[in-house]
């Protein structure tokens, strides 16, 4: 959290609560070293909202020049990563510019039929006025008159329009209930924000949440992930997208295979994800740590540096959680096979694994956990000549992280010219 940022954000006047609400959360959300990147999720869930809204309220503040987004993706799987929000306050901020920005467009229409112009603020009213509402360019929902439904559709569009309207008013609700009957974990809990989110889906979406259910479900299985995310999550997220095209109905992956924990394959996933920069969410420095920044008990750098460790890399944290409480191991990744050709087994209390152990903090990488909840035998990065050739342990260990940077840049190189 940055003091000068929400201070910044609660000083902006002429916005909408809403906006000025979303605003204020970006703002609390801003590290002064390493900027404002949180999820959409996480955003949306802070102010309360859905995430259409959080994006129209995203949009008038980067109209306003208050805001500017930047998006960018994963150099290796080419996935989009978290937008990064630059505040207007920061050094070296410039407005995003906007092709439909009213300030550089033309005369605009009245907003109720379409004629007149809209070039001056509605509050005046010496511009020529909308031929339809005389001598107001301002929609007067008060008096417009009311429009009776047409009965006698003349189109088959017009008559698609009407049976999605009686599918939104009759069968939306008996279908959000097919959905969410025996939802795994869901017993008891709140249903309404979940209905709000299905609600809100096209008819095709609907159909495709509800069908997709089943083997979403067994895709979470074969990866062996005991959470099941809530209805709201599914909804919001649209996570049946994400089933694998060639994961059958059987819940079969075509050609799946599991690395074991602690091994070849898993030891290169692991570091190949240590080579990107932190990606997780910004860690934020609590009160009693901030007090302790300002009182000299710590620096801010090396204190954000052992928060790094902890949230940098959530896949790797990820990989070790499940490796050491549940004995599971994580899908294999072809693309990284000639990687995990590159390591050897490290005997857990050996020279080795204490130099091990030390590159780690040097370079700021979080460590598999306590040595008692680590099996007797690692693989890791094995160096290119045998460990005693070498002056000390940790020029073995840096002779073999070089071989495997240099492997992996290879690889990265060749996924990125395809």
């Amino acid at each position: 959290m940055s003091h000068k940022a929400t201070n910044w954000a609660v000083e902006q006047r002429g916005l909408k609560p809403a906006t000025k609400v979303v605003l204020w959360h970006l703002a609390d959300r801003h590290n002064r070293e390493f900027g404002c990147f949180p999820s959409q999720a996480l955003l949306a869930h802070d102010c309360e909202m859905s995430r259409a809204s959080l994006n129209n309220h995203l949009k008038l503040l980067e109209e306003r020049g208050l805001i500017r987004r930047i998006q960018s993706r994963n150099s290796r799987t080419f996935k989009q990563e978290n937008t990064r929000y630059l505040l207007a306050f920061e050094d070296g901020f410039t407005p995003q510019k906007h092709d439909d920005d009213k300030r550089d467009a033309g005369p605009l229409p009245c907003p109720e039929t379409g004629h007149g112009n809209d070039a001056e603020p509605v509050s005046k009213n010496d511009e020529k006025p909308c031929p339809k509402n005389d001598d107001s360019r301002v929609q007067n929902l008060d008096t417009n008159p009311v429009r009776e439904p047409v009965t006698q559709p003349g189109n088959a569009q017009a008559r698609g329009e009407r049976d999605f309207e009686a599918r939104s008013s009759k069968k939306v609700e008996k279908l959000f209930w097919k959905l969410v009957k025996d939802w795994p974990q869901l017993h008891g809990m709140p249903k309404q924000r979940a209905r709000s989110v299905f609600e809100q889906l096209s008819a095709e979406e609907q159909d495709q949440a509800i069908a997709k259910r089943e083997v979403w479900l067994k895709l979470l299985k074969s990866q062996g992930k005991d959470h099941v995310p809530a209805p709201t999550t599914y909804l919001s997220q649209k996570l049946w997208k994400d089933i694998p095209a060639d994961f059958d109905l059987a819940g079969e992956q075509a050609a799946q295979r599991v690395a074991a924990p602690f091994g070849k394959m898993w030891g290169a996933i692991r570091f190949a994800d240590l080579m990107r920069e932190p990606y997780g969410p910004a860690p934020r420095f609590t009160s009693a740590e901030e007090r302790m920044v300002a009182d000299g008990i710590y620096q801010p750098a090396e204190l954000m540096r052992q928060k790094l460790v902890s949230c940098g890399w959530p896949r790797v944290n990820t990989l070790h959680e499940r490796a050491i409480r549940k004995k599971h191991g994580t899908t294999e990744d072809p693309a990284l096979a000639p990687l995990a050709d590159l390591f050897g087994q490290v005997g857990k209390g050996s020279e080795l694994w204490s130099a091990w152990k030390g590159l780690h903090a040097e370079r700021g990488w979080p460590w598999f956990g306590e040595d008692r909840d680590c099996p007797d035998w690692v693989w890791l990065p094995d160096s290119p000549c045998e460990a005693d050739t070498y002056d000390s342990a940790s020029d073995a260990v840096r002779a073999a992280m070089a071989r495997f940077e240099n492997q992996h840049a290879s690889i990265s190189e060749r996924q990125a010219a395809e």
